[in-house]
């Protein structure tokens, strides 16, 4: 009997011990589908800016780390439901989503830049945003809940919003010429031009700076506090030097002249 008792006690406790470990991994949520910061390598495992942000964060922590690769459009109810516990996604800082969720503060800043149709650009010799967004009823296209649609909603003259799934259907329909214009972040926009040089052109000038932030749910006031703290050393500690390292001339390929240091700013 007491030997009964002894094998159950030991399996109690492995199972215990088993639990806690798996409370302890640190389930981070983004699309891998955004080269170079949200991607999948040749292998098929998570790659990129933001997974190597995750596995610094993780180190800081001391938590093992989870990545969880969900539609962009679902990663706010992924964290509020607990599947995960933190958006590192490239997901900029909107009032509208900080109703639902908390943000840290800001690690990088995406400039948004916005992919034309070619024949719509030359016939209206556009060079800024004013141009872009004084011209009457630009016909805009964007993903559900990306600033691709909010922006021209708040700021352009009379504009035709068209919603679609993913950035793919969105440069679809500027290439058809369906739509006009598609405002993306620089990295994405350069690579989605160069595969489709002869219908889309670039507008650089930004049309904002759009701060990037980590999700964290409401109820975890903890956890925030720990993330500012990890995101106020990313130069102290080495991070953003690593990240310089390994990915400054990756950026360059899209972006030639550019590195890490053109999605940071003091």
């Amino acid at each position: 009997m007491k030997k009964i008792i002894m094998l159950v006690t030991v399996v109690l406790f492995v199972v215990a011990l088993s639990s806690c470990k798996k409370d302890n991994t640190l389930k981070v949520g983004m699309e891998l589908l955004w080269p170079p910061f949200e991607t999948i390598d040749s292998e098929g495992n998570p790659a990129g800016i933001s997974v190597d942000v995750a596995y610094a964060l993780g180190e800081y922590l001391g938590r093992e780390v989870e990545i969880v690769d969900v539609p962009f459009g679902s990663l706010i109810t992924a964290l509020e439901t607990g599947e995960i516990d933190v958006i590192i996604g490239s997901m900029s800082i909107t009032d509208e989503r900080a109703e639902k969720i908390n943000f840290s503060d800001p690690y990088f800043y995406f400039p948004l830049i916005t992919i034309l149709n070619k024949d719509f650009n030359e016939s209206h010799s556009i060079s800024s945003k004013e141009d872009l967004f004084g011209i009457d009823g630009v016909r805009f296209v964007g993903q559900k809940s990306f600033v691709s649609l909010s922006i021209p909603q708040a700021e352009a003259l009379n504009p035709v919003i068209l919603e679609v799934n993913d950035a793919n259907s969105a440069v679809l329909e500027i290439i058809s010429g369906s739509a006009d214009a598609f405002i993306i972040s620089a990295s994405s926009a350069a690579g989605y031009q160069a595969a489709n040089p002869d219908t889309t052109e670039i507008l650089w000038s930004p049309i904002m700076l759009s701060p990037i932030g980590m999700g964290i749910a409401k109820r975890n006031t903890e956890l925030l506090a720990e993330v500012n703290a990890f995101i106020a050393g990313l130069e102290t500690s080495g991070v953003y030097d690593m990240l310089r390292e390994k990915y400054d001339d990756i950026i360059a390929e899209d972006l030639p002249g550019q590195g890490l240091d053109f999605y940071i700013y003091d």
